[in-house]
This record gives C-alpha cells, structure tokens and sequence, in this order.
C-alpha cells in the first residue's frame, strides 16, 4: 500500500505541464529550422478578422510560416508529426482522463516562429482557450527548436527554459496563463500547436 501511495507522489505533477527532452534530435531541428529560413515568411498574427490577418505587436511581434498543415506531407510536418504522437501518447498514459472526455484530436494547423530582437515574443498574457473561438481547445504542444537564452514564462508556475529538441505540452485553459520571457534575448525558433475537442 505504502509503495503505490509512494508511486503516485512521484508521479503527480500539479502543474500538468510535462516536458519531452531530446523528442527532436540536433539534427531533425536543424532541419526544420533550414526549412524555416528557404520558406516565405510574414509578420507574426494575433488573430484574422473579415478584412484578414490581424497584427498588433504589442500584443506579439515575430516572424512566423503561415498556414501550416501537419498532414501536407512537407518536411517539416512530417519531421514534427512522428515526435509529437509519441509526445502525446506518453502524456495520455500520465493522465489517463484524458481518455474518458469526449473525443478529441490534434488540430491540423500549426505555428512555427521565430523570435529574433529584444522586442520581439508574444509578450501579452494569454492563454490557447482565448474566447468563443478557440473554446474547443483541450492542450497545447510546443517544440523548442534552439537553445535560446529566451523561454516562456507561466503566471502560476516555473518558467520554462528553451532547450533544442524539448517537447512540452499542458492544457489549454485559464490556470496556465503564459507568455515568452519578456524582454526576448537573441534567437528563439518554436513550433506549436493544439490538440482539441472534435468537432
């Protein structure tokens, strides 16, 4: 009995964020980042409305790849996609109740950015559920893809340093308020995405 009590105090993690060294290798992250720099580029979006894209960099300035597909079958999603379902399938062997809500599956659309001057990060606290828009929302799952001097800091938990080839993932909800370090210091490259309810 003592042994199980023991098992589970080792095993609880309050925070819900659970982090995957070493699921890119140096390599596949090279290449990403290569795939990032020969790809077009455009300013990093908060959002779209009817008239488009929306920008607002106080709220978020970078460099980001638009419209990504985890199932184009380019490089990048195919590098990305065999990591991330190991990544998650370790996280719903952690919480299996994940397993017992209604049904869900890893979005389709991704991000993938690039943090450079010291002003750039999305240095508004935010959450991955921000309203009516994104209620499906379940978790978030990001890739560091340097080791950039820059992470991203929770409001109710440790920060998170940026590690090569670290895979985190934690829910999407209002107990894990986020956002990159502020001020950003140097380079940072990231992918992220979310897995949500089904439609």
């Amino acid at each position: 009995m003592l042994r199980k009590i023991l098992s589970l105090v080792s095993n609880y993690n309050p925070s819900f964020i659970e982090i995957y060294d070493n699921a890119l290798t140096k390599k596949e992250c090279e290449i990403l980042i290569s795939q990032f720099n020969k790809s077009p580029q455009c300013e990093g979006v908060v959002g779209s409305s009817s008239s488009g894209r929306v920008v607002n960099k106080e709220s978020k300035q970078s460099i980001e790849l638009s419209d990504l597909s985890l199932w184009d079958g380019s490089t990048i999603s195919n590098i990305i996609l065999s990591s991330l379902y190991k990544c998650i399938n370790k996280y719903k062997e952690k919480y299996s109740s994940l397993e017992d809500i209604y049904s869900w599956k890893v979005d389709d659309l991704y991000t993938f950015k690039k943090f450079e001057s010291k002003d750039d990060g999305y240095k508004r606290w935010h959450t991955e559920q921000s309203g009516p828009r994104h209620a499906k929302r379940i978790a978030v799952w990001m890739f560091y893809l340097n080791n950039a001097r820059s992470g991203t800091e929770f409001k109710n938990f440790y920060p998170m340093e940026s590690k090569m080839g670290r895979c985190i993932i934690w829910p999407a909800s209002w107990t894990h308020v986020h956002r990159s370090s502020v001020p950003n210091k140097g380079l940072k490259y990231i992918v992220s995405g979310w897995i949500s309810y089904n439609e």
